[in-house]
């Protein structure tokens, strides 16, 4: 509960401009079964990455999956810099539950 409280306090504050957090690639064969903070997960095996992972900046707790397989719809495409910091295009909308919408450019997330 505090752990939730605390994921959504920080994500008023990057909402308000108040604090900006970098978000960074962690490549993985399985998407573990709790997700970290600031961390897009990219789910792959040998070079070929199939998914893009995350949980919910908007702080509800969700895990959000992004397809990333071309031939399959719809599609994000993710760029990595050299130090992790990555961009996930186009943008992410969530909905239901807490009914984020945002891009996340550069390891920030850009409130749509």
């Amino acid at each position: 509960m505090f752990a939730r409280l605390w994921l959504f306090l920080l994500s008023l504050l990057e909402r308000l401009g108040i604090r900006q957090a970098h978000y960074r690639s962690q490549h993985v064969t399985d998407l573990p079964d709790k997700l970290k903070p600031r961390i897009v997960y990219v789910v792959g095996e040998d070079g070929y990455d199939w998914s893009a992972a995350m949980l919910c900046p908007g702080g509800c707790g969700k895990t959000l999956e992004m397809n990333l397989l071309p031939d399959a719809h719809p599609v994000w495409t993710i760029k990595e810099q050299p130090n992790g910091v990555v961009s996930l295009q186009p943008s992410v909308w969530l909905k239901t539950g807490c009914k984020c919408h945002f891009v996340l450019h550069h390891g920030r997330v850009r409130w749509a």
